[in-house]
């Protein structure tokens, strides 16, 4: 199964011709894909944020379990470490929209996935990966779009700035109209778990639980909860807990100036040794290296 580590690793997939003007930034209309691979319409990860507007698309797209076929007049949210796959009506991947992708290392000051999940809900591991949009809101999301790829094209030396402010506007626009949604894909029992099993991890401000005490917080069974968030995101209850350690690990070591051993404490690891063997696992690389990246 593939795993789209940069932006230009899935333009390529998708056979986009149009130039980035930031490597973790892009947009496109559907129609400009052309000879997509295999690749690209399979079960797959990105390492990257996606949001999609469907204004006329009748072919089949899936996020994590949650699989819509009429995507018409609607908008859909792609986070890092979910599941992504498209299959095509009558051949035809729909012509009508767009796909805007994004990379934490966008904004200014750069922030985490960490963060952006925190701050855009809607961008949860397993919140409604979809949402119809109702007449009154669908102008004001799709004015927004076409604003941001008419920017993304001028040659202008302000144009990644403008569409960075442009962007935070639509997910704020975004966040609003999500509050207010009537068209969410409702959850089934084992998202729902898996979804609650999400907030308490986001909940922790130090020490991290095991998977046993979780289960028992949501009254149920270690085994069913992995079963059910095995489920819903394709990986383990285990590997959802890590990546979310992992991710405020990165944004502790990015934007604070403790040690390596303030933060394995802070994240309620008895010894730093430990700490530096969890990252590190997860990473390829220790804590200390991490942080001198630029």
């Amino acid at each position: 199964m593939k795993t789209y580590e940069q932006i230009t690793d899935l333009l390529e997939d998708l056979h986009v011709g149009s130039k980035s003007i930031h490597p973790d930034f892009h947009i496109f209309k559907f129609n400009e894909t052309s000879n997509i691979t295999e690749a690209a319409l399979n079960p797959h990860f990105k390492t990257f944020f996606t949001i999609d507007f469907y204004a006329d698309n009748q072919s089949e797209r899936q996020i994590g379990s949650t699989k819509v076929e009429n995507l018409n007049n609607a908008i859909g949210f792609n986070s890092p470490l979910q599941l992504f796959s498209v299959q095509p009506f009558e051949g035809n991947l729909g012509t009508e929209g767009y796909s805007l992708v994004f990379g934490s290392a966008f904004f200014q000051p750069k922030k985490h996935q960490y963060e952006i999940q925190h701050e855009f809900p809607f961008f949860k591991l397993n919140s409604s990966p979809f949402y119809k949009l109702i007449p009154t809101d669908l102008p004001r999301i799709k004015n927004l779009f076409d604003t941001i790829y008419e920017e993304f094209h001028k040659n202008d030396t302000h144009n990644v700035e403008l569409v960075r402010s442009y962007l935070i506007v639509l997910l704020l626009q975004i966040k609003r109209v999500v509050g207010h949604a009537n068209g969410m894909v409702p959850l089934k029992r084992y998202q729902e778990i898996t979804a609650n099993f999400e907030a308490l991890i986001l909940k922790e401000t130090f020490k991290y639980k095991t998977i046993a005490a979780y289960a028992e917080q949501l009254n149920i069974t270690p085994i069913y909860l992995s079963e059910c968030v095995k489920k819903t995101t394709g990986i383990t209850s285990k590997k959802v807990l890590s990546s979310y350690m992992t991710l405020r690990a990165k944004a502790l070591l990015q934007q604070t100036t403790s040690s390596v051993a303030e933060i394995a404490y802070d994240m309620g690891f008895e010894e730093p040794t430990n700490f530096i063997k969890f990252f590190k696992n997860n990473e390829g690389i220790t804590p200390a290296v991490f942080r001198k990246r630029p």
